[in-house]
């Protein structure tokens, strides 16, 4: 699959499930089969299922294909699966919305399966750190609302950060939400830049540089600037997203930027993250923490004290 496929052309590419099968096999075992539990490389193939099984010859151990990848304990057919991470996979990219609408999908299902796929993209970045000469600098998503010194629910704490090439270029970038622990109102604390820099920056970087505060006259523009377009883009093809979320969508257009220039299809680079990433389940989604109605009643109070 090269660069320049049509959404049409791909649909006729991957048009049933066996051809489905076929490349998600050779994404998951791209040197060949090899047994999870003992390495063992053959396999009898069991066909008495949607999806085969793969039991090892050497020691029985039966491997399901979607097994231990996003795809696990998934009952839609492959087919819309590798649809929805082609269109994942374009600079655009798409609302669970219009997602369920051209795969023929409940938007619940729609939902899922985009959330998982943003899944497979934060694990990928989870695994690079930023090293060389770092670039970090303070952002926000959501326009300020108030002239108070008081955060606003909607605004979101952002650090940018970047790894500088030799031509002071982009060569990776991240965007995080700050945890509101490392926040005093709407201002980073320095144990905020300490916690992204430890878990995000390698050791052996050269140079770091992390500016914390809006007004700094040593604020580094570009990353502004990279904070404002993932805005745009977020609020553009999702309407907005609430700090519940919010991350997922981050990492999914630090994604696209990042693989702005791969050589070869972005589809396939996004299939093998998505087969070397486990699967994130609904409850798990659902669950996660959202501090936005703790925030309201904190913000209207402080506007009343205020007052």
């Amino acid at each position: 699959m090269e660069n320049g496929v049509t959404f049409e052309q791909f649909c006729d590419k991957f048009k049933d499930e066996q051809s489905c099968i076929q490349a998600l096999f050779a994404a998951r075992w791209q040197h060949g089969f090899r047994c999870p539990q003992c390495s063992h490389p053959h396999f009898y193939e069991i066909r008495t299922r949607r999806l085969p099984l793969y039991e090892c010859r050497s020691c029985r151990v039966q491997t399901s294909l979607s097994a231990g990848t996003i795809m696990e304990g998934s009952r839609t057919p492959l087919r819309l699966w590798f649809q929805a991470i082609f269109l994942h996979a374009r600079p655009r990219g798409i609302s669970a919305l219009r997602l369920a609408e051209i795969i023929g999908t409940t938007y619940k299902t729609a939902w899922l399966i985009c959330q998982k796929i943003r899944q497979a993209m934060s694990t990928t970045d989870s695994k690079e750190l930023l090293g060389g000469f770092v670039r970090i600098n303070c952002g926000v998503y959501g326009r300020p609302y108030n002239p108070t010194v008081f955060r606003h629910p909607q605004e979101q704490p952002l650090l940018a950060a970047a790894t500088l090439d030799d031509n002071g270029q982009f060569s990776y970038v991240k965007i995080k939400q700050v945890p509101d622990n490392y926040l005093i109102h709407d201002r980073i604390t320095n144990g905020g830049k300490h916690h992204f820099v430890d878990r995000h920056v390698s050791p052996d970087a050269k140079d770091v540089r992390a500016v914390i505060l809006r007004f700094s006259g040593d604020r580094y523009w570009p990353l502004i600037e990279l904070c404002k377009r993932a805005s745009n883009w977020i609020n553009y093809t999702f309407s907005g997203i609430g700090p519940k979320h919010l991350q997922s969508y981050l990492d999914q257009f630090c994604f696209g930027v990042n693989n702005l220039d791969r050589p070869s299809s972005l589809f396939l680079h996004l299939l093998q993250c998505a087969v070397s990433s486990t699967a994130v389940t609904y409850p798990q989604l659902t669950s996660r923490i959202d501090h936005s109605d703790k925030l309201k009643l904190i913000y209207n109070k402080l506007l009343k004290e205020a007052v």
